[in-house]
């Protein structure tokens, strides 16, 4: 399995000596449980079944002040482990915010864009400061995972990030590959609508919702869409994520092993589709 959403928020290796990152984890990303060694971490993908993971560092200095994990330290990361994805972000309010992007993939060999727009408080219309960071990731081939719905932590603001705003960016880029992490939820409807509508839109499992995650992936998934909606239309566009540490990876894990999926489409969404996009 690829887990295509994970936060190295809790790495005691990365945040024992970076006060700044401490406060950042506490104060904006908001989880307060004590940090565990990265053996840790593995060992718990390992429990899981997930042989890769996708880092998501979130650049929100202009709105918060911080970088919850910056660019240099997801490279370092993924540098020294080969089952590490690194993912880049940028603060879309800097004036070199593109030229950041294009220096994270092509020179710390980062594999994709994360935005949070209800952290970093902007819109994801905004051609000002949007569009740049789309047109970078459409010309050097590389995604863009967006979050979109509800955010945990109350320095976020979910007008930012309904999907259906997306749908003008898909259409804009059609060789952009944009990834709505958490379905969207509670705006379920509109990441759907949006991804059945257009190719290059895809769907992530990290779904925020109460209860556990084996529950609020049969709620969304196999209730409120319906696992043939997957499997006829979407089989291509989904992806296995757990929204690590704040998701539990191996329970997340379970509650995807628990769904009535057909072979194919369990392959695709947990590992073949990551594959196609990284």
């Amino acid at each position: 399995m690829i887990d295509f959403h994970t936060h190295p928020v809790m790495i005691q290796e990365l945040v024992r000596d970076d006060p700044a990152l401490q406060r950042a984890v506490r104060e904006v990303f908001q989880l307060y449980f004590p940090a565990q060694p990265l053996e840790v971490f593995l060992a718990e993908m390992d429990e899981a079944g997930v042989e890769r993971a996708v880092l998501l560092p979130i650049d929100c200095r202009t709105a918060h002040g911080c970088c919850i994990v910056s660019n240099e330290q997801v490279a370092e990361l993924a540098g020294k482990n080969g089952r590490f994805v690194g993912f880049a972000s940028v603060d879309p309010a800097l004036p070199d915010a593109p030229r950041q992007l294009e220096k994270a993939v092509r020179g710390l060999g980062l594999k994709g864009l994360k935005l949070d727009p209800a952290l970093q408080r902007f819109h994801l219309d905004d051609r000002k400061l949007a569009w740049p960071l789309y047109q970078v990731c459409a010309e050097l081939g590389v995604p863009v995972l967006v979050h979109c719905g509800m955010s945990w932590s109350l320095a976020g603001q979910a007008k930012f990030a309904r999907p259906l705003v997306l749908e003008e960016v898909a259409q804009e880029f059609p060789r952009l590959r944009i990834v709505i992490a958490h379905f969207g939820w509670p705006w379920v409807e509109e990441a759907l609508l949006v991804a059945l509508k257009y190719r290059n839109v895809y769907l992530d499992t990290s779904i925020v919702y109460s209860g556990t995650p084996a529950d609020a992936l049969r709620h969304v998934l196999a209730e409120r869409i319906g696992l043939d909606v997957l499997e006829r239309s979407l089989q291509r566009q989904l992806l296995f994520g757990s929204n690590y540490p704040r998701a539990d990876i191996r329970r997340t894990a379970r509650g995807i092993a628990a769904l009535p999926l057909s072979p194919s489409l369990r392959e695709r969404l947990t590992r073949t589709n990551a594959e196609e996009l990284l």
